[in-house]
């Protein structure tokens, strides 16, 4: 099971797995304090979702102009998360700053 999750809630044991996805680590809070497992920046959406439109043919452009090492780096993360879902049970995503679960790249 995918969780996702305000790093702000209390750790608890059903979160299995605690992936921290933010571009920067949480002000005043120690990996002790958030039980963070891994931090994984790497898949912390793009801040171009935030100004995107859905009518916007322009970002499309952008995706595939983009590298493709990039994108198969993403899908060995991917890969990751999923055999550790399958080891732990539960994965949860730990955010602080990302404003919709529309966002998320999974």
């Amino acid at each position: 099971m995918l969780r996702l999750k305000s790093i702000n809630e209390l750790p608890q044991e059903e979160d299995g797995f605690r992936i921290l996805i933010d571009e920067f680590w949480p002000e005043n809070l120690s990996s002790k304090e958030v039980k963070v497992d891994l931090w994984l920046k790497e898949i912390t959406p793009p801040t171009e979702l935030e100004e995107w439109s859905g009518s916007d043919n322009l970002y499309y452009e952008k995706l595939e102009a983009g590298s493709i090492d990039e994108l198969q780096r993403k899908k060995t993360l991917i890969k990751f998360i999923r055999e550790t879902e399958k080891e732990k049970g539960t994965v949860t995503f730990l955010y602080s700053t990302i404003k919709s679960i529309n966002e998320l790249p999974v």
